[in-house]
């Protein structure tokens, strides 16, 4: 899924919220971060002004303790964007890390179909 057009549509409404998959590789904030499973970053004009929207995904130098660092989010990374009035939620599985089930089936498998009805004597 192209996300692009989606950022920048959230964008023309002001800040960002976005959650990251954090424990990718290709994700590039402060180690003590990675350390998570998914990180929530605020992204606009006002917190982060030298934002780059690019095909691969959005670079910015972000202020963590007091330090620079030049954070990157590359789409897949991104499973979540939330604005004022809207939230969006990807639910692919190309971002997961890969310590999380993946597996097509279920976890529990259902209990066989039961009727509730009973013949009482």
């Amino acid at each position: 899924m192209d996300k692009l057009p989606i950022f920048e549509w959230f964008l023309e409404y002001g800040d960002v919220l976005i959650t990251v998959s954090a424990k990718l590789d290709s994700v590039d904030i402060p180690q003590h971060l990675k350390e998570q499973d998914v990180v929530d970053f605020i992204l606009g004009p006002a917190p982060t002004p030298k934002m780059v929207i690019e095909k691969k995904g959005v670079k910015t130098p972000m202020r963590f303790s007091g330090a620079i660092h030049n954070c990157f989010f590359p789409w897949e990374s991104i499973i979540q964007m939330s604005a004022q009035d809207a939230v969006i939620q990807f639910r692919n599985t190309d971002g997961v890390p890969k310590h999380v089930n993946q597996n097509k089936e279920p976890q529990l498998k259902p209990k066989k179909d039961k009727t509730h009805l009973r013949i009482i004597k």
